[in-house]
């Protein structure tokens, strides 16, 4: 598997609309760097890993240029599809407008009084109760109309809505055919001006992630482990179970290579210009599977580290110099099973399909590339409210419950419905019918 990490993005409203961006012949080097990388590693990235801080300030016109710039740029010089993109919020995705009501202030002050295990225990009632759940993900709603499209958005435990958790999970087969599991948790949960190292608060769920038989686990939060209050049990958990861990927030390009684990700080692809650690970079991330004598495996990751220096990125070399960073971890035994396994997109099983260089939201899946859920959450959205409803409701796919939904809400819980209905291709055919009406 070969996947294109980016973090601390920071598209600013302000600027990003203006021929005078001061970012824009950053991001053509950007684009530029990652066709010469895939054409240098000899194949397209499997999936753009971006963890946190894709806006600067939570805006609609923020996470809109940014959906241009990965579906026309960023995704095509990688050779894979806007169906391959995972990402979490960081801090700069807080719609701090929002989060500036009395009772959001109230909340964050209470929560960061606690230690550890009570702030997880308040965490808990918060996130299972209806009106303490929506006030904590209130300011996440630009994000999470962004993340929808990549069935990436987050929001509260609902028995009525599964679809939709505050955490975010996708997997991908590895060459000996066990199973990458990437989980994305959120650390911006409690986020204003006041975040600082030991405020921050990840959702509890991440310090229960349990083994399974054939699964490597990878994860990927936007605040490195100092920056959560509740981080001890999180830290403790994901060092036990997983064998890849990436972070963003702290603008550095970092390897830090374990026995049992590698850690990755990303570096910010466009880091605030005052800064005066301003160095803009990013990561290709390699993982595959080696058989050992005696069944014994090892997972072998390799990263190309990359900085930006004189209008162009270089690499940034390995303790010993090497271009490429090679760190391998011992995993356990274990024997592919008779059936392939399946693959998943968030809460939706889809198997999984090549990497393409051109995903258009209208094209129907030919026999050969399997119908992903993630295409027809992008087809729905790209219709009128009214058309979607219509679509939704004709098929039978709505429920009592839904009314309150907010529109990205709605459309995953129709999807979600449709896949285990089986009706999949029939809604996707209808929305496809629906769009080129318009066209």
């Amino acid at each position: 598997m070969l996947f294109l990490h980016l973090s601390d993005i920071h598209f600013r409203s302000k600027e990003v609309s203006r021929d005078d961006d001061p970012n824009r012949a950053l991001r053509d080097d950007i684009v530029d760097d990652v066709k010469k990388m895939r054409a240098k590693i000899g194949r397209p990235a499997d999936a753009v890993l971006i963890s946190g801080d894709i806006a600067f300030a939570g805006a609609q016109d923020e996470y809109q240029f940014a959906t241009d710039w990965l579906r026309d740029l960023l995704c095509p010089a990688a050779g894979c599809g806007m169906d391959d993109v995972f990402v979490i919020p960081g801090n700069h995705d807080v719609d701090r407008g929002k989060a500036s009501a009395r009772m959001h202030k109230d909340a964050r002050a209470t929560l960061r009084q606690l230690d550890g295990d009570a702030a997880d225990d308040r965490l808990r009632e918060y996130l299972s109760e209806p009106a303490s759940s929506q006030l904590i993900f209130a300011p996440l709603d630009n994000y999470n109309a962004f993340a929808a499209q990549f069935e990436c958005a987050i929001g509260p435990y609902d028995d009525k809505h599964p679809e939709l958790k505050p955490y975010v999970w996708r997997s991908w087969t590895l060459n000996d055919g066990s199973t990458l599991k990437f989980w994305g948790f959120s650390s911006v949960l409690v986020s204003d001006q006041f975040d600082d190292v030991n405020k921050m608060f990840v959702d509890p769920m991440g310090a229960q992630i349990q083994r399974e038989d054939g699964v490597i686990h990878a994860v990927m939060c936007h605040h490195p482990y100092n920056w959560l209050r509740n981080g001890n049990a999180f830290k403790g958990r994901l060092e036990a179970i997983t064998h890849l861990q990436l972070f963003g927030h702290e603008h550095t390009r970092r390897v830090e290579e374990g026995r049992r684990f590698t850690t990755i700080r990303a570096g910010a692809i466009q880091p605030e210009r005052d800064d005066p650690k301003w160095d803009p970079g990013y990561n290709w991330i390699e993982l595959s599977v080696e058989a050992r004598p005696d069944e014994e495996r090892q997972l072998n990751v390799g990263i190309w580290v990359r900085k930006w220096e004189g209008h162009r990125f270089i690499a940034v070399p390995d303790p010993v110099e090497k271009e490429q960073w090679s760190v391998p971890h011992q995993l356990p035994k274990w024997k592919k099973p008779v059936e392939a396994p399946v693959i998943t997109a968030g809460a939706f099983a889809v198997e999984r399909a090549p990497a393409m260089t051109d995903i258009t939201s209208t094209a129907a899946a030919t026999p050969d590339e399997p119908l992903r859920s993630t295409t027809v959450v992008r087809n729905l959205l790209e219709l009128s409210e009214h058309d979607q409803r219509r679509i939704i409701g004709e098929l039978g796919l709505d429920q009592d419950g839904d009314q309150g939904l907010k529109r990205w809400q709605f459309v995953l819980a129709a999807v979600s419905r449709a896949n285990e209905k089986g009706l999949l291709k029939v809604l996707n055919d209808e929305v496809s019918k629906r769009i080129a009406k318009k066209e």
